[in-house]
């Protein structure tokens, strides 16, 4: 399905963003809004949640309502169509992200992480993400070599700790409680040959029992806020902690309840309205 959502700039700028990192796949600017594409199954699943996404960000002030329209369109242009605007990313200093079926040439400076997005929960196009993997090659230590172990908290496509396995961290374990998600990240874990690095679990973050040097996670300032004890429960003394997935306003407040559970707020980053908060333990 070819979908059209009429909207104003304020909102296709956030909603692009939004969508990309909801559906797995790449949204195109078009006068007058975005386009993007999914299978006939996929929309006719998935219609009411597009609707509430658009919902939450349309109109901004001044703006009119938003509009979605859709049309059917043959199955072999459907899958072209969106492949065009999936393209190899970089991302901070070294990572290069790409989809599966594109061939990039080999190089010793670039850590290639190979993402099938259609079916992943995050793509390295959302400012999120991209704002946690610039932060993960923050956490080398001195000399070049990276803390040796890692938990993701809410893994999605498994983005994250294929870079953390890339950057060289030795023990990473994701958790998701969502089984598909989980079973999207081992598809892409082992795309990258990383399979012997990475531990999926389908679980919550209560149910790990380790403690680690690094935790990321990258979903939404109410979970965070709501796992705040758990979260900090699972750094070890002298680690670090990195937390995105949130808006610029709420920043505030999740920042207070971490630092309830005694960690010192030691950075702050931000890309577009979202923001990604640093701690140590």
């Amino acid at each position: 399905m070819c979908i059209d959502i009429i909207c104003g700039a304020d909102a296709a700028e956030i909603l692009a963003s939004e969508l990309a990192e909801a559906f797995g796949v790449s949204v195109e600017f078009i006068s007058g809004g975005l386009r993007m594409y999914l299978a006939a199954k996929r929309f006719a699943a998935e219609k009411e949640r597009l609707g509430r996404i658009v919902d939450s960000v349309v109109p901004q002030p001044g703006e009119a309502p938003g509009k979605i329209s859709f049309s059917e369109v043959p199955d072999e242009d459907w899958s072209r169509k969106w492949k065009e605007h999936f393209k190899p990313l970089s991302v901070g200093r070294r990572f290069l992200v790409t989809p599966t079926w594109e061939e990039v040439p080999r190089d010793p400076e670039r850590l290639i992480i190979r993402i099938d997005p259609g079916r992943a929960f995050g793509t390295g196009h959302h400012e999120t993400t991209r704002l946690c993997l610039e932060w993960l090659e923050s956490c080398l230590l001195h000399g070049g070599s990276p803390r040796g172990s890692l938990l993701d908290v809410g893994t999605g496509s498994g983005i994250l700790a294929i870079g953390a396995a890339l950057l060289g961290f030795d023990q990473i374990v994701g958790v998701d409680n969502d089984p598909e998600a989980v079973e999207t990240a081992k598809e892409n874990v082992l795309l990258n040959g990383l399979s012997g690095k990475i531990r999926l679990l389908c679980s919550t973050p209560e149910e790990v029992e380790d403690q680690f040097d690094v935790v990321v996670s990258n979903i939404e300032s109410g979970p965070l806020i709501r796992m705040a004890r758990t979260i900090s429960s699972r750094l070890r003394e002298g680690g670090r902690l990195g937390l995105s997935g949130i808006l610029a306003e709420q920043a505030d407040q999740v920042c207070a309840e971490y630092e309830k559970m005694g960690l010192a707020p030691v950075g702050r980053s931000s890309a577009g309205e979202w923001v990604l908060l640093a701690f140590a333990k």
